[in-house]
């Protein structure tokens, strides 16, 4: 109420006090209401003042732009998402990571959704006829049914464009031999085979990866190619811990630090098994067939 009370005064002349200055640099349009108190400032003349004429009027255009499209998204009705049932309890959020990755990214971009959780061992009919290969995940979008997570996320980026979650080419690809090179060594029965090698080596070059590059893939901020891998670790994780007791090894500091910011993220925990049980049952017949 204080910040509104005093950028609601007429401007006074001469240089703006200090604590004026300090709060209009500490203003963000990352709301209705913020956006009001930033123009009060602009009014007053203190953010010219700190910033220029042309760069003020550039910010809270751009802060409009941005509060408009969050408009939309927050008044656009939720889309329906076809995901994968928890194994024997179709009543929970099951295992399948590519599910996974749909409900993330959709959880980013904060756009309204609706979770139908399918029995992958008793498909319904209804989900047949939209899905007829009978795999998740399907997203109903312009009242089409689209398949197949990486289609998926790409409509997404493009219709819903912010945040942006796109990745740059040449580090779109960091990291995707991972959980090729995982199944291999959670099947293994021969610990010689070099499987368990293959999977040091990848996360070996993701640690080198991300200790150039970190905190995420693409540096400071997370993108669609951590929104594919996040699930995938966490296979990683849970399968081999449960299966082989098996863990990333200490030395690959980069990459632990790497799987606890991601599953440690609000989006991570709203989109994961509710139990890590859940990923175990699902891998079991395949570890154990």
């Amino acid at each position: 109420m204080a910040m509104i009370s005093m950028l609601g005064k007429a401007p006074t002349l001469g240089i703006a006090s200090t604590s004026s200055l300090t709060v209009a640099k500490n203003l963000r349009c990352d709301s209705l209401e913020s956006l009001v108190l930033y123009r009060r400032a602009f009014n007053c003349g203190l953010l010219t003042q700190l910033f220029g004429e042309r760069g003020v009027r550039s910010s809270v255009l751009l802060q409009k732009r941005k509060i408009a499209s969050t408009r939309i998204v927050s008044m656009a009705e939720a889309l329906d998402v076809c995901v994968k049932a928890a194994t024997g309890v179709p009543d929970k959020l099951g295992d399948c990571p590519f599910s996974q990755r749909v409900l993330l990214t959709l959880e980013e971009k904060q756009v309204p959704y609706n979770t139908k959780l399918i029995d992958t061992s008793n498909k319904p009919d209804w989900f047949l006829q939209i899905s007829p290969e009978g795999k998740v995940p399907v997203l109903k979008i312009d009242d089409k049914w689209v398949p197949d997570s990486d289609v998926i996320t790409q409509i997404l980026e493009e219709k819903y464009p912010e945040p942006p979650l796109a990745t740059p080419p040449e580090k779109a690809t960091v990291g995707s031999k991972i959980f090729s090179t995982f199944i291999p060594f959670l099947k293994s029965k021969d610990p010689n085979d070099g499987t368990e090698q293959a999977l040091l080596n990848e996360l070996r070059a993701l640690d080198e990866h991300l200790k150039d590059n970190g905190p995420f893939i693409n540096g400071e901020k997370i993108s669609a190619v951590d929104i594919s891998l996040a699930p995938k670790l966490y296979h990683l994780k849970v399968a081999l811990g449960h299966f082989k007791k098996w863990s990333v090894p200490e030395e690959l500091t980069y990459v632990r630090d790497y799987m606890e910011t991601l599953f440690s993220r609000e989006s991570f925990l709203r989109t994961s098994p509710p139990d890590e049980q859940y990923i175990i049952a699902g891998w079991f017949p395949k570890v154990n067939p």
